[in-house]
């Protein structure tokens, strides 16, 4: 089944989703930071260590990730990217340190996040079909004892036709291509609708239309105030792709405007002799 642990985060319970009539995908003014709250980070880090059987993954991470950017996170291979990721979910318990979105200690009940994981936490031969995927993401704002209606069904569609999987709306999800796969979890991700996105290799395994594709997507969020936050490993991509970056090999090495951080001495402090051979 697909795995509701990692879908945590982004599916909490809460009050009655009622869609905007002016966008589908316009949160309402509850879920809309204030003008005020605007200039508070969208997400803060304080002296976060992680650990799995005494070892630490992440050791003493102090991170600001302003509202609006367009953030990788990037590192090595068992750096902890995705362990960041959970760890500001709420799905990974950490040794030390708390995790703020807006301001406030984060909530699966707050619906102010919403997580697209990697493709491999998925069972992927779930039954269930692709507008059901979509779905998923208004029960957050249903809650548990309401079933989607006509306009919650109306945001979903429109969230498929969006990536451009409205065709393969009522196709098992195990008979899709991985890029396939991944447009429908980024299509449940925009019907949430939240003010921060988590994104877990959104880009891996699909090819190169999808990943122009969602890198469009992922544009227009931040457009329209969204901070979207993306575990990257392609280096070549990131100055395109992304305006903010942060750089992680346990510790946190560099974090900050793309023109400024996304340099050759923090890269190889980030990646030491291996540097050499992935720029």
């Amino acid at each position: 089944m697909i795995n509701t642990e990692a879908n945590t985060g982004a599916m909490g319970a809460g009050g009655l989703f009622t869609p905007s009539p002016l966008h589908p995908f316009t949160p309402s003014l509850s879920q809309t930071p204030s003008a005020s709250a605007t200039k508070t980070p969208a997400i803060e880090v304080h002296d976060l260590t992680v650990a799995y059987r005494e070892k630490p993954v992440l050791w003493d991470i102090d991170l600001t990730v302003p509202s609006g950017v367009l953030m990788a996170v990037v590192g090595p291979n068992g750096a902890g990217k995705t362990t960041l990721v959970k760890a500001m979910l709420g799905l990974v318990k950490p040794v030390s340190g708390e995790v703020l979105v807006h301001g406030k200690p984060y909530s699966p009940r707050s619906q102010m996040v919403a997580y697209v994981p990697q493709r491999g936490t998925v069972d992927w031969d779930f039954p269930t079909t692709v507008s059901d995927v979509a779905l998923m993401g208004t029960y957050g704002r249903l809650g548990w004892l309401w079933w989607p209606g006509a306009e919650e069904r109306a945001v979903a569609n429109e969230a498929l036709k969006r990536v451009e999987m409205t065709e393969f709306a009522n196709r098992q999800i195990s008979q899709l291509s991985g890029g396939q796969q991944q447009r429908v979890f980024l299509a449940r991700a925009l019907v949430q609708d939240a003010p921060v996105y988590l994104m877990d290799e959104p880009f891996q395994g699909v090819d190169a239309v999808t990943e122009k594709a969602i890198v469009e997507i992922l544009r227009e969020l931040r457009s329209r105030g969204r901070t979207v936050v993306v575990v990257h490993h392609d280096l070549q991509s990131v100055p395109e792709y992304f305006d903010w970056v942060t750089l992680l090999n346990v510790r946190k090495i560099a974090s900050g405007p793309v023109s400024e951080t996304f340099t050759p001495e923090n890269l190889k402090a980030t990646y030491g002799e291996r540097y050499s051979t992935i720029a």
